[in-house]
């Protein structure tokens, strides 16, 4: 379920725009859980289950994962295939006991781990017995 008003080319232009101001984080997260981003795997999904990078940032891991196909050349040394996925998809998802490390193409952001259990709790809330009524 893929909004078809944030493109992953956008997703970069908003993040350099909550950078310097111009919108909310909050607007920003809401565009990467509504696009398709890419989570590099070092294995061949087709065989099995992916093997994603992971990578240690002052002592604390993120899930590296691309916002374009373009952005996956820079893990292309140790990711040799991905998979592409709805971002709301991947945070409930992955492990939760990892950050996550969105590479942009030439810039990043990171989603810290706490951020991300706030929208599991919220995608939990959703998913329950009144919202199915």
């Amino acid at each position: 379920m893929t909004d078809a008003s944030h493109t992953t080319d956008a997703l970069a232009t908003l993040a350099a725009r909550a950078e310097a101001g111009e919108i909310s984080h909050h607007e920003l997260i809401e565009a990467f859980l509504d696009t398709t981003i890419y989570v590099p795997s070092m294995s061949d999904p087709d065989a099995g289950p992916i093997d994603p990078v992971i990578s240690k940032i002052e002592d604390v891991d993120y899930l590296v994962i691309a916002s374009t196909v373009e952005a996956l050349e820079e893990t292309i040394d140790v990711a040799q295939f991905a998979v592409p996925m709805d971002g709301r998809v991947l945070v409930v998802g992955m492990n939760p006991d990892l950050a996550l490390l969105v590479n942009l193409g030439g810039g990043a952001f990171a989603m810290p781990k706490g951020i991300l259990d706030d929208l599991r709790a919220l995608a939990a809330r959703s998913e329950g017995p009144a919202a199915a009524g």
